[in-house]
């Protein structure tokens, strides 16, 4: 009986419903700042070959919430790491690329603009739970960093550099992009 029920609970699909498939490379796409897509832009839509929504007749649906989640920094991790290594990229102009040291919890401006980064804290192993963003331990898994990007007293972008995955919730900007590129430790004597 148990048998049947998982049976019955799965669906079976053929090599030409898979081959009918779009594909699609998700790093290419322009999604929200959010974890997750709240929303779709028409670009996304495009890309998808999403139909578009009659929204007089859709039910209304409650706007997403930005969670709010301390950042743990553990005893493993804590005052090991002093600096991190960003490429800047110049989308206007690659020849201006440029590969910036900052340690952590200081502040930059990016060439010929008024746009202020802020870097810090860094989470060697990243890991997220409901409550907090943390580092399982001090190894170099999943090495991401915190930036705060300004522009005239105006918060453009708070999130994280993944160096493993950097298109994953990156900074978007139409001039600059920001890429997480190698961790300094703290020199041990």
């Amino acid at each position: 009986m148990l048998a049947f029920a998982i049976l019955a609970g799965c669906t079976y699909e053929s090599k030409k419903d898979v081959a009918g498939l779009k594909k699609t490379d998700i790093s290419k796409l322009n999604v929200s700042q959010f974890e997750g897509s709240r929303s779709k832009t028409p670009q996304v839509e495009a890309d998808l070959n999403i139909q578009a929504v009659d929204n007089e007749n859709h039910p209304s649906v409650q706007e997403a919430v930005r969670v709010e989640r301390a950042i743990v920094l553990p005893k493993e991790a804590d005052g090991k790491w002093k600096a991190v290594k960003l490429l800047i990229k110049n989308k206007k102009n690659e020849a201006r690329n440029q590969m910036k040291t900052i340690t952590l919890g200081s502040s930059f401006i990016l060439e010929d603009s008024e746009i202020k980064v802020t870097v810090g804290p860094f989470l060697p192993n990243f890991v997220m739970s409901k409550k907090a963003y943390t580092s399982s331990g001090n190894e170099l898994t999943n090495p991401a960093v915190q930036l705060v990007v300004e522009q005239n007293g105006k918060t453009l972008y708070t999130g994280w550099a993944f160096a493993k995955y950097p298109t994953m919730y990156a900074f978007e900007h139409e001039d600059f992009a920001l890429q997480l590129m190698d961790y300094i430790p703290i020199d041990v004597s």
